[in-house]
């Protein structure tokens, strides 16, 4: 991306951001580092603070080159109703069309979340409170499947001649088998925010969270959000099958397994949306190939094991 183009869309965040505090910021800069890996974290949209002495705000401008697996739109909409329910910073003004959204500014001790934030179990049970409100009281338009979105993804990637993974069609047919015995199973479809990410959850005082980035967020299977929480927070089964009782309620054995292969899905889907970005997103000094290639191993470890297909059969 040229400095002029970065200069444009400052330019604009810039004037939104007067517009709502009425004046000139005095200050206007990035919270955060951006990074692809070793955690994704800012990548979907350019991230501004723009303060005076009386008020801050939070910006977020969409980039373009993410608009092949975001819908910028949809995407403000679910971060207006976390807000609205009180699961996620409150969204003060948007601006749909331009694929902006200003969001309240929390103060200190207010900060982003990271893996340790994992063995915590307080953070852990406010994580899954809020998914779960959002889950019974947001309301979305827009419906997804994962396993749909890994097809489209995957002929994005080859019709691009993107490099992903030696097994990726091994994998996509793992996955397509995944789907026909899920949907031979049944299932409900909730508003979910369909990230796991450690680094899209605020953590508060007294370790109060509210989520960010509801980026992929939509209405599809319950057990979709479960699992992409797994496989974020727990580094082995055991481990998880403890993070689902905690979710849940009770452990169930079919519907552990259910989750889990959504949580598979999702580093597939990370894999490939990694690997594409690598490719096509003009901001090259990040490093897309690396954190495809992360996901991308996690998925190989737990799909070639010989019991892999007994999740399937298990599976409820």
């Amino acid at each position: 991306m040229s400095d002029e183009e970065n200069q444009t869309r400052e330019s604009m965040a810039r004037d939104k951001a007067r517009q709502i505090l009425g004046s000139e910021p005095e200050t206007f800069e990035s919270p955060l580092t951006v990074l692809a890996s070793p955690a994704w974290r800012g990548i979907e949209g350019d991230i501004w603070r723009a303060t005076t002495t009386k008020n801050s705000v939070i910006l977020k401008h969409y980039h373009a080159d993410v608009g092949f697996y975001v819908d910028a739109s949809a995407a403000i909409n679910a971060a207006e109703q976390a807000g609205r329910i009180g699961v996620g910073p409150a969204v003060v003004q948007s601006w749909h069309d331009d694929g902006i959204a200003a969001f309240e500014a929390l103060s200190d001790p207010w900060r982003a979340g990271g893996l340790h934030d994992a063995v915590n179990a307080t953070v852990r049970s406010n994580v899954i409170s809020c998914k779960k409100s959002f889950q019974s009281d947001a309301t979305l338009e827009n419906d997804a499947c994962i396993f749909d979105e890994i097809e489209n993804l995957y002929e994005v990637a080859r019709s691009g001649n993107v490099v992903t993974h030696n097994d990726a069609a091994v994998f996509l047919e793992f996955f397509r088998d995944a789907k026909d015995k899920l949907k031979s199973s049944g299932q409900d479809r909730v508003p979910c925010h369909r990230d796991g990410n450690t680094a899209n959850i605020m953590v508060g005082p007294e370790e109060a969270v509210l989520l960010v980035d509801f980026d992929l967020a939509a209405n599809c299977d319950p057990f979709e959000d479960i699992g992409c929480y797994l496989i974020e927070f727990f580094e082995s089964d055991a481990e998880a099958r403890g993070g689902f009782e905690e979710w849940y309620g009770h452990f169930d054995e079919g519907l552990f397994q259910r989750s889990m292969l959504y949580g598979l899905a999702d580093d597939m889907r990370w894999g490939l949306i990694a690997a594409i970005m690598a490719v096509q997103s003009q901001r090259n000094s990040l490093e897309f190939s690396k954190y495809s290639a992360w996901r991308f191993m996690r998925l190989e470890a737990q799909a070639k094991r010989s019991e892999a297909n007994d999740r399937i059969r298990i599976s409820a």
